[in-house]
């Protein structure tokens, strides 16, 4: 589901009813000796960007980065991305190049806008999101959540990260199987995951068509470095119970997972940092927030003993990465970047909730390696 396969009541009823009209609230003062009552109205706060323009930035992007994969084009990428999107998408490009594959062109369909409004203490950077459906897959229960930002005045819009969501229910959810509590399975061979993660919660509307901030989204945002700590250990010492996080497809799923992983003959090390601009931070219907985190990955491996090697399956990006051919390695050192889509709720004391991440394939960034003798 990844962006990358290998890449990749009310007083005085009229005058509200025109307050709301003209993109207004109105706050009745107290009566005056004479029994009439004044009513102000406030203008509602003006969105970052118009539903209209934010339409046309959309359609730019979708027309510009179909093209762009299509032709491994990083010139044209670097027009419509930019921060963590647009090194992924080089590194991708990149891959390919040296493998000598080609990318899909993928294009979008029925986007929905979450647009913040201004915030008066920090017109800019400014930034908005859209969720969309893979164009010809718009059945999808899933939707790609793309990121906006405009760094300045003049300047262009660029997506800045994209994730993904769980937007509609699966059909007849069993108890075992329910969106609230979500479960992950690999198959046979272990190249494939099969998820079912919860349903991203309804956002709050806001006045003018906007998709309030959450007020506490400096704290909110701490879910990002707690969730980088629960993903960085060694195996088989993750931990798969976490007061801060639900269990789920990628907290105690993808951990449990990763602890399989341990090998006597291997050391293995995952360590995740928060990277890239801070997204904005959108309320939702009950109170919660919804917090999007960028992370760079770094997974250290070598071989155990003073002969121990280390080696990737041949073609895939980390050996691609490493010039390719399969060979042996003592120690390797992989970066990769990975987006987390994470449900904060109200009560701040209660456990956060992943909704969607690319945790179980980052894309991989760089690759360094020490070569065995």
């Amino acid at each position: 589901m990844g962006r990358h396969v290998v890449r990749r009541s009310t007083a005085g009823g009229p005058a509200l009813l025109a307050g709301l009209t003209a993109g207004c609230t109105s706050e009745a003062e107290p009566p005056r000796s004479d029994g009439t009552v004044t009513v102000r109205t406030t203008p509602a706060p003006a969105p970052v960007v118009s539903t209209t323009e934010a339409a046309k930035v959309f359609e730019e992007y979708d027309r510009v980065n179909a093209a762009a994969d299509a032709s491994l084009d990083g010139s044209a990428i670097a027009r419509v991305q930019t921060g963590v999107l647009l090194k992924e998408s080089l590194a991708a490009y990149d891959i390919h190049r040296k493998a000598k594959t080609t990318d899909t062109a993928t294009r979008f369909a029925r986007p929905r806008f979450l647009i913040p409004a201004v915030d008066p203490a920090r017109p800019y950077p400014r930034s908005f999101a859209v969720l969309s459906k893979r164009k010809g897959n718009e059945g999808d229960r899933s939707s790609l959540l793309f990121y906006f930002t405009r760094a300045k005045a003049g300047e262009p819009w660029k997506a800045t990260a994209e994730t993904w969501a769980l937007t509609e229910s699966f059909a007849s959810p069993s108890p075992s199987s329910s969106d609230a509590a979500p479960k992950a399975s690999t198959s046979q061979d272990d190249k494939t995951v099969q998820l079912r993660p919860k349903r991203l919660p309804e956002l709050e509307r806001g006045p003018s068509g906007t998709t309030p901030s959450s007020p506490t989204a400096t704290a909110d945002r701490a879910v990002c470095d707690g969730f980088a700590d629960l993903l960085s250990f060694s195996p088989p010492h993750g931990s798969t119970e976490d007061a801060r996080f639900t269990r789920g497809a990628f907290t105690s799923d993808l951990v449990r997972r990763l602890n399989g992983r341990a090998d006597k003959a291997l050391e293995r090390r995952w360590s995740y940092r928060t990277t890239g601009e801070d997204l904005p931070v959108f309320r939702l219907a009950h109170g919660g927030s919804l917090v999007a985190c960028t992370y760079v990955r770094e997974y250290d491996v070598a071989g155990t003993g003073a002969t121990g090697t280390v080696r990737f399956g041949k073609g895939s990006d980390t050996d691609v990465l490493l010039g390719g051919g399969g060979r042996e390695w003592r120690s390797v050192k992989e970066t990769g970047s990975m987006t987390a889509l994470i449900e904060v709720p109200a009560p701040k004391s209660a456990p956060a909730t992943v909704l969607g991440c690319d945790c179980y394939a980052p894309q991989a960034l760089t690759a360094t390696g020490v070569p065995a003798p």
